[in-house]
């Protein structure tokens, strides 16, 4: 799909993929390391990623779930007769993903926790921005819109405030919040707050609600402009230089812990 600034819903994931522009997935990982960004591997699903596709289909738009998903079928795949079965089975499911039962059923449980944060039918979910920022074309894909704040569903290890705030760090998600922001206020989608549902994976999976100060946001604003400044020399330059740019860097006792 060609790019062109506006606001896009019902776009499926290939299609939103293909747009050619910066990702705040790209941001986050070039300020990290421009080297890992450029010698990112081809794109896989890999089963986190599918558990979480799975998930926000699951409480965004369950009504999709069979248009997206089918069950795999009970088949000894460790036998040569069980891998020609599930072989010949893969040929008819067409464009839907293959996904265990039991996937299904955990995320529906994790569902159930969190139904009250379910959108309401006047929220815009799944939509996809794109719009223009230093002269680079941008794009990003919102869980979903309640009005006048943007929601992000993350599944983690650790719910807990403690270990939330490590995972905002870890992750880069003040640079998330900061560029979806920055996309809704660009395409003329009116956005107060950046909040995040955090839910544990593991079970009775227990949730927090995080949201983030001004102050975080216009941090993690500078970041993303930072990161976009050093992809466009990147680009230019032709060099994606890993952590130290090829410099020893040697560590004192107060870097001990």
């Amino acid at each position: 799909m060609e790019f062109k600034e506006g606001i896009y819903e019902d776009l499926d994931y290939p299609t939103y993929d293909s747009i050619p522009a910066w990702r705040s997935h790209d941001l986050t990982t070039i300020i990290k390391c421009p080297y890992t960004w450029k010698n990112q591997a081809p794109n896989s699903e890999s089963p986190a990623l599918l558990e979480g596709r799975v998930q926000h289909t699951c409480f965004l738009e369950h009504h999709k779930f069979d248009d997206e998903f089918v069950f795999i079928p009970d088949i000894n795949r460790r036998t040569k007769a069980g891998k020609e079965e599930y072989e010949d089975w893969l040929t008819t499911v067409g464009d839907k993903t293959p996904i265990k039962r039991e996937l299904y059923e955990t995320c529906m449980e994790r569902r159930e926790v969190v139904k009250d944060f379910i959108p309401k039918l006047d929220h815009r979910v799944e939509l996809t921005l794109c719009f223009m920022w230093n002269g680079e074309k941008c794009k990003g894909k919102l869980d979903w819109h309640t009005g006048t704040d943007v929601w992000d569903l993350k599944t983690c290890r650790d719910a807990s405030p403690r270990g939330f705030k490590s995972a905002i760090n870890s992750f880069r998600y003040f640079q998330q919040a900061a560029f979806y922001i920055r996309a809704c206020r660009a395409v003329g989608l009116p956005t107060k707050k950046f909040y995040f549902l955090a839910q544990e994976k593991a079970h009775p999976y227990p949730f927090g609600v995080y949201t983030l100060s001004e102050e975080a946001i216009a941090y993690g604003d500078e970041k993303n402009e930072q990161a976009l400044a050093m992809g466009i020399k990147c680009r230019e330059s032709g060099e994606y230089k890993p952590y130290n740019n090829d410099s020893t860097i040697e560590f004192n006792l107060d870097d001990l812990y």
